[in-house]
């Protein structure tokens, strides 16, 4: 198979992991909006502007993480296996304690340990269940945005392409979440996703100055609250 014909493949099997309609459970989580929705604090006419804070917060800080996983999975090798497993693990656990919500980090764990064993059916990677079982026998959550970065990684794409994608699949899950919840049609709905198209880039940029420096940090407030008092409301859609 020649170089191409590889990339193609490989491009291929990016799209379908990226599917916010991935057989993991991601159309059960709303992490935190329902709350949101649900007290009005947020509406149609601010989702837009909603999912643009997002991403300078939330969506800088997952992505930093899923280009933390992406390096561990582009450097395995047989040699290098012990190292990139634990520094996998290491960045899962860092992540965990930026989730001060307890809903959203076990939302994204569950997300996480399903797109691992989604992709050890698919067999992405011979030593892919190194992970599985170290991440067991250790008791780490594995975090979705981390776990996306290192199959993309195991599937040789790009950094870059790796986290567009995950940034993405992750809008296209809470706008499916905000149709539920909102008086959201389609069409409205596309047109968020389409003007959110280069905030998603600059999101990735900052992101890239982050994972270079080590300088991770993020403040999302509005969502932990919802989240945090998501199990309080009379009536619930989502399990998040």
């Amino acid at each position: 198979m020649g170089n191409m014909q590889k990339n193609a493949i490989a491009f291929l099997q990016l799209l379908q992991l990226a599917d916010s309609a991935l057989p993991i459970g991601t159309a059960a989580h709303s992490f935190g909006l329902e709350t949101l929705v649900t007290e009005q604090w947020l509406e149609v006419e601010h989702l837009e502007q909603f999912l643009r804070a997002y991403l300078e917060e939330a969506g800088t800080l997952e992505c930093t993480f899923c280009l933390f996983g992406q390096q561990s999975g582009a450097t395995l090798s047989e040699a290098t296996r012990i190292t990139c497993v634990e520094r996998w693990l290491a960045l899962n656990a860092r992540l965990s304690a930026f989730k001060t919500a307890r809903e959203s980090r076990e939302a994204s764990a569950a997300l996480g340990r399903r797109l691992l064993q989604l992709a050890l059916g698919l067999e992405v990677h011979p030593l892919l269940p190194d992970f599985v079982r170290e991440a067991k026998t250790a008791g780490c959550a594995t975090h979705q945005s981390v776990t996306f970065g290192l199959i993309g990684g195991l599937l040789g794409i790009d950094a870059t392409d790796v986290a567009l994608a995950y940034l993405q699949q992750s809008l296209a899950s809470l706008v499916s979440a905000c149709q539920r919840l909102l008086p959201l049609g389609q069409s409205r709905a596309s047109q968020i996703l389409w003007h959110l198209h280069s905030a998603v880039l600059a999101t990735v940029e900052r992101s890239n100055v982050a994972a270079s420096t080590g300088d991770v940090s993020s403040f999302t407030a509005l969502l932990d609250l919802g989240s945090m008092l998501h199990p309080a409301l009379a009536t619930r859609l989502f399990i998040s």
